[in-house]
């Protein structure tokens, strides 16, 4: 494939969408019903908006130096020292975050497919095939993206059909039953794990997408819609089982699934359905490697070569297999460490 050929704003689009639900897998649904509770569906709703301010700070940045990639972007901006130590740190918070998402999207797969297999296995597994489509590049990655978003909607439609029946609106009430203060932490969190992760995109220079005239108000689409999918999901969770259910169960969005059956006869297909919550963080796990390659590759002037690829991906195994986080906090606040180093980015890429 060619490493120059440009990439649809479509394609770019489906790869954000994962991104948008890359931290499902760790806890996300799980957080947010233990701080706003029933209130969770206003804390997605005020996140919606507040995550508007992220986007516009991925667009501006990704308007300015539209040739170069988020590291070029850096080093034109601040001085060496200074490039170098930001450039090191998103390295690190990567690697960091890619580790945490292996390690839960392995436990994941472990008790909801393969109970009888240890979790080291499976994250082998797992980094392999992630070192492998992260190896062929960025246009490989966005075209993966591009398959599984049509296998995404269709679990999602059987999901969603399946599951209305079971709706009970009772379980949803009382609201505003909590303080404006859980409900705006709820939408906090909410906003920076689900929007931050776009600036992951911003690996791709802009003059590499076609047409990217219209590629923001395809990107703001997928946003809306996106969103709407996060508030919908909530809606049925909290509506099925309760914010006291919920609230004790670490991925209430897939135990709902258990009650989904295709066409009334085929009954048990949950298994199948998780499968879209694990597309999403497999697809994070690719970008973040890319992008940390080239971060690497940037920061050393090494030359592209799949070795660094190997090397970050048994850096992320490591990570995964020794640290063993299981506190999404954690990365609530490294994540804000990458909203700040952006923030300083739009700041002062205004007097280039």
């Amino acid at each position: 494939m060619n490493k120059d050929s440009k990439i649809s704003p479509l394609e770019v689009c489906f790869l954000s969408s994962f991104l948008y639900r890359s931290f499902y897998i760790i806890g996300f649904f799980n957080l947010i019903i233990k701080i706003s509770k029933e209130d969770s569906i206003f804390s997605i709703i005020i996140s919606s908006i507040l995550g508007l301010m992220i986007l516009y700070g991925y667009f501006y940045i990704n308007n300015s130096l539209p040739n170069h990639n988020i590291f070029n972007k850096i080093k034109k901006t601040f001085p060496k020292i200074i490039s170098d130590f930001l450039i090191s740190i998103l390295i690190v918070i990567f690697i960091f975050i890619s580790g945490f998402v292996l390690y839960n999207l392995s436990i994941f797969i472990k008790y909801n497919l393969l109970n009888d297999i240890s979790i080291i296995p499976i994250s082998i597994l797992l980094i392999i095939a992630v070192m492998y489509i992260s190896s062929k590049g960025i246009n490989t990655i966005t075209r993966v993206s591009g398959i599984l978003i049509f296998i995404f909607i269709l679990f999602v439609i059987i999901s969603f059909i399946s599951l209305i029946n079971y709706s009970n609106p009772i379980n949803i009430y009382p609201l505003l039953t909590n303080n404006f203060f859980n409900i705006y932490e709820g939408s906090i969190y909410s906003c920076i794990l689900s929007v931050t992760p776009i600036f992951l995109l911003l690996i791709i220079p802009k003059v590499k997408i076609e047409k990217n005239s219209k590629y923001h108000k395809y990107m703001l689409i997928t946003y809306i819609v996106n969103y709407i999918y996060i508030l919908i999901s909530f809606i049925l969770v909290i509506s099925i089982l309760g914010v006291k259910l919920a609230n004790i169960i670490n991925y209430p969005d897939i135990v709902v699934l258990q009650k989904v059956s295709l066409l009334h006869f085929i009954e048990r297909i949950e298994d199948l359905l998780s499968f879209k919550v694990m597309f999403d963080g497999f697809i994070f796990l690719s970008l973040a490697t890319f992008y940390i390659k080239e971060g690497i590759n940037n920061l050393f002037n090494i030359k592209p070569n799949k070795t660094t690829i190997m090397v970050i991906n048994i850096f992320i195994l490591i990570t995964s297999l020794y640290l063993r986080i299981v506190n999404i906090k954690i990365i609530v606040y490294l994540l804000t460490i990458i909203l700040f180093i952006h923030c300083a980015l739009m700041l002062f890429i205004r007097k280039k």
